[in-house]
Parts: structure tokens; C-alpha cells; sequence
């Protein structure tokens, strides 16, 4: 049987992808010297995103593509839509707060960090989509599990 991705976490999957590989590239970039969110400084509060992203990706590759592979239905009490909607916030609320931050003459953003940045939207509107496609999905308003 061929694994179904849907759209919303084709979308969960790539963003989680681009945001692992921006946090690779310069996030900040000092004197022309570029910064990634894993250097000292940055590493214990940039890479908290990252980490959303990859636990959304890799909880949708895992029900998509791993055989005999067994999720919770509902981890910690949650539906994995509410999980992916709390996680996706998270990483977006990161790099706004970060994109919101006073930078001065010297400190610059780099490609690093609009990549996390358009990651954390793409994220965030997957986390939506897939919970719209629940509601769809159970013919009532409530959330369900994927």
C-alpha cells in the first residue's frame, strides 16, 4: 500500500526540512561574519524552533512512511492536530519574537534566519491546515486524530 501525504503535511514535512537546513546558514551575521543557530549564544533559545519542526516532520514521515510503525493517538492527552498546532506556534511566536528584536548597525539577519522564518509560517499554516482538514474529516467541529 502506497503511504497518502496529504497537503497539509507535505507542507509540515517540507517546512520542517527547510527550517532544519536554514538553521545550518547564517542567522545573524556580525562584522560580516555569519552566526548559525547552533553557535554559543544562540544555540539554547534559536534552536528551540528547529526542534518544533523536526518533532512535527518527523511525527508526519513516522504515520506516512515507517512500516509497522505505532504512534500514540493521542500523546500527552492531546490530538497529534493540537500537538502540531501548539509546536507550529511555538516556532512561529520564536521568529517573530526574534524578527522583532532591536538590532542595531552591526547585527544583521541572514539567510539562515529568513529561511527558519518562512519555515515557521509554513509550520504554522500546515498545523491549520491539517486541523481544518480534521474538522472535515469527522463531519463536526470537534478535533480528531490523525
Amino acid at each position: 500500500m502506497k503511504p497518502k501525504l496529504s497537503f497539509a503535511n507535505a507542507v509540515i514535512l517540507t517546512a520542517g526540512l527547510v527550517m532544519l537546513l536554514g538553521s545550518f546558514l547564517p542567522f545573524y551575521s556580525v562584522f560580516g561574519h555569519g552566526v548559525s543557530s547552533w553557535s554559543t549564544g544562540l544555540f539554547g533559545i534559536a534552536t528551540v524552533a528547529v526542534f518544533c519542526g523536526i518533532a512535527m516532520a518527523g511525527q508526519v514521515a513516522l504515520a506516512t512512511f515507517g512500516s509497522g510503525t505505532q504512534l500514540s493517538p493521542r500523546p500527552f492527552g492531546l490530538t497529534w492536530d493540537q500537538v502540531h498546532l501548539a509546536l507550529g506556534f511555538q516556532a512561529l511566536v520564536m521568529m517573530l519574537a526574534f524578527l522583532a528584536r532591536q538590532k542595531d548597525d552591526v547585527l544583521t539577519y541572514g539567510t539562515g534566519f529568513w529561511l527558519m522564518l518562512a519555515a515557521a509560517i509554513a509550520l504554522f499554516v500546515g498545523a491549520l491546515l491539517r486541523l481544518g482538514s480534521g474538522r472535515r474529516r469527522s463531519g463536526r467541529g470537534g478535533l480528531r486524530s490523525v
